[in-house]
């Protein structure tokens, strides 16, 4: 795109105002993505809010309890921002093959994903989410991006509010949405920061998590449902190889998956020569945590998994209070020992789940992406891929031939939000419906057809089981 002034990333008319192509608010990784997309794209851009912690690797905590299935489209995305070869390969492990199971402790309706089968690298790849961080955060370092460490507090009057041309059509169909901002000869947003600077844009991108404050400030309206679920996540050396692959079991319990780790990364450390046991994590103390204990390791360990259980309220507060050595024993039965003895290597984390669905993902000058935008069950290991989705589709919508000189026009924002309605609406009704459908303690449907509705969902689901038509249309829909 020719035309865009990118320069050092901003022009000022004032020590405490800048001006810019785009702003972006949030400083995770789909916040991270967009700008240095957006700067790729010859727009000059700004990011804005406080640093987060990517922090490295310690003998206490050598792995990050949060980490992230990235799809082949994430990849892609971050291949092209040059974020991608900059992550730590060895603390990269590609999953080859899922395999899905209806019941705990089960082989039996075995749902199988090859990335083989589907002609495909891999199905996904985890990544920890320092590793990303810290991988955006050098790309970001090199790139024209002008960062500002402060928070979003408000945007000014509807007098900075524009839309961009007279002509352009609604923002949203939508008849329930907030009504517009009133339009500007300026056409752009001016943003009021904690620290009293300002900053002027024809784009804001709220990326800032499912909070965000940025969409409460555009007028967004949002809903959010809490399931009845907790996740706990924690990982685990394993006696058996996981062999590149990912599984996941369905059942009274809740949902348990577990994701593959690469067996021996750099940093990783042993337990101490005191037997094992760690010293105080810093987050120890804090809500939802616990620090691992004194446990045995199994003998020359050849595989290391990170788990994901979501599990019913009282039963998540029941397996963080076990010691170590006996959560690992009651994820190794689970999961019927699929991957053999486990030992544990990090503490335990717990993490509320939600749903959030926005009244549209655009206003006057803004776009959300990511959590601002949509917060999903973590069930399908999606919501990064859908906040990476956003970031992808806009970018290839500013960077279109036809595009108007003007990254805020409303025709623009109005393509963006239909093109992400389907894929979001999909992904959320699929990971609702798989909740709903699987949670035993809160059926779907009234007591006396509960029977008959879990008959019919066997059926359904060895009917995908044997099919591989539609395990290929699945894989094809997850990968996108």
């Amino acid at each position: 795109m020719s035309g865009h002034a990118a320069g050092n990333g901003a022009s000022g008319a004032s020590h405490d105002r800048l001006r810019v192509d785009v702003a972006v608010v949030g400083r995770g990784a789909v916040g991270a993505a967009a700008a240095l997309a957006a700067a790729r794209a010859g727009w000059s851009t700004a990011l804005i809010g406080r640093r987060g912690t990517a922090q490295a690797s310690t003998p206490v905590d050598p792995w990050d309890l949060r980490v992230f299935a990235l799809s082949p489209l994430a990849r892609t995305l971050l291949d092209s921002i040059g974020v991608w070869p900059l992550l730590d390969a060895a603390r990269v492990a590609a999953v080859h093959d899922m395999r899905v199971w209806p019941v705990f402790a089960s082989r039996a309706d075995e749902l199988h994903f090859s990335a083989y089968e589907s002609c495909i690298d891999a199905l996904a790849w985890i990544v920890e989410q320092r590793n990303l961080m810290q991988a955006l955060e050098r790309a970001l370092g090199a790139a024209p991006v002008q960062i500002i460490d402060a928070g979003f507090a408000s945007f000014s009057g509807s007098a900075f509010a524009g839309s961009g041309s007279r002509s352009s059509p609604p923002l949203t169909e939508d008849p329930g949405a907030p009504a517009q901002p009133s339009r500007s000869p300026s056409g752009v947003r001016e943003l009021l920061l904690d620290d009293g600077r300002r900053v002027e844009a024809r784009l804001v991108i709220g990326a800032d998590g499912a909070l965000s404050p940025v969409r409460a400030a555009a007028g967004i309206r949002h809903t959010l449902s809490e399931y009845p679920q907790r996740a706990l996540v924690a990982h685990f050396d394993t006696a058996l190889s996981h062999r590149d692959g990912a599984y996941q079991w369905f059942g009274e319990d809740g949902i348990l998956a577990l994701l593959p780790l690469p067996a021996e990364p750099r940093g990783y450390a042993p337990l101490s020569a005191d037997g094992g046991r760690s010293r105080a994590h810093p987050d120890s103390a804090s809500a939802g945590t616990a620090a691992p204990a004194k446990a045995r390791r199994v003998s020359s360990p050849v595989g290391r998994v990170s788990i994901v259980w979501s599990a019913p309220g009282a039963l998540a507060d029941e397996l963080q209070a076990l010691a170590p050595e006996d959560l690992a024993a009651r994820v190794e039965r689970a999961s019927g020992s699929l991957l053999g003895a486990m030992t544990p290597i990090s503490r335990v984390q717990q993490f509320p789940l939600r749903l959030i669905r926005v009244s549209s993902m655009t206003a006057g000058r803004v776009a959300l992406a990511g959590d601002a935008a949509h917060v999903v069950h973590p069930l399908a290991g999606q919501g990064m891929n859908l906040g990476f989705g956003d970031v992808a589709e806009l970018t290839r919508i500013l960077g279109a031939r036809d595009a108007v000189d003007d990254p805020g026009d409303g025709r623009l924002l109005h393509r963006y939000e239909r093109r992400r309605a389907e894929p979001v609406a999909a992904m959320r009704f699929t990971t609702d419906a798989l909740q709903r459908l699987f949670d035993h303690h809160h059926p779907p449907v009234p007591a006396p057809l509960d029977r008959l509705a879990r008959a019919a969902v066997r059926t359904g689901w060895r009917v995908v089981a044997h099919s591989h038509l539609m395990r290929t249309l699945l894989i094809g829909r997850a990968v996108r």
